[in-house]
């Protein structure tokens, strides 16, 4: 029987102690962030941001009664008028991106690769392609450098601060591609977010 992502939260959650998570809601929920430190992390100086054009958080942790299990990361790139670019047609398709997601000193996830262009597809999903047309913006800002989480996921429990490290290279030379002001990489994680507990908030 396959695990649902309300029973790995619940499991997760009852080896923390954290007993009141049964009674509370889960949806859908995402956070995002915007390395705008070029640091190469990211979500760690949310904090500083506060700004929704930029984050949606105000620190790499959740609060007590607050989860997400991640099913989905996904990268975009920011430029300096903070418009939301394709990764591959800011850093070109010899592109790849190569990220870490650490959660609290654990590196849950180590040195996945997002492809700009190419194979493997499991890592890069290649969305829409258009020839122009209507729709060529669209398809243009469409997001597609993604990570598709297979199973349950994986949790983000509360009170643990979390970030993700990555570096951008060029598949063809190995150089490491620099990060600018005017290319920022924002980085988002999807998924299911338990957000209330009715037991308080009725």
């Amino acid at each position: 029987m396959a695990l649902s992502a309300q029973d790995k939260i619940l499991y997760v959650a009852n080896k923390l102690g954290l007993s009141t998570l049964g009674n509370m809601q889960g949806s859908t929920g995402a956070v995002y962030d915007v390395d705008t430190d070029i640091s190469g992390q990211i979500f760690s100086s949310a904090s500083r941001h506060q700004n929704p054009g930029v984050t949606n958080i105000t620190e790499n942790q959740f609060e007590v009664n607050e989860a997400l299990l991640v099913e989905n990361i996904a990268f975009y790139v920011k430029n300096a008028a903070g418009d939301a670019l394709n990764f591959q047609n800011v850093y070109g398709s010899a592109a790849v991106l190569v990220y870490d997601l650490v959660i609290g000193n654990k590196r849950v996830m180590k040195d996945t690769p997002v492809f700009a262009a190419g194979s493997p597809y499991t890592f890069a999903n290649s969305g829409v392609i258009s020839s122009g047309g209507p729709d060529a913006a669209l398809s243009l800002y469409s997001p597609r450098h993604q990570t598709f989480m297979e199973g349950a996921g994986i949790l983000i429990p509360p009170q643990v601060q979390w970030y993700v490290d990555y570096r951008i290279f060029d598949v063809v030379t190995g150089a490491t591609i620099a990060a600018t002001d005017e290319t920022a990489l924002g980085c988002y994680l999807f998924g299911t977010r338990v957000l209330l507990n009715f037991n308080t908030t009725i």
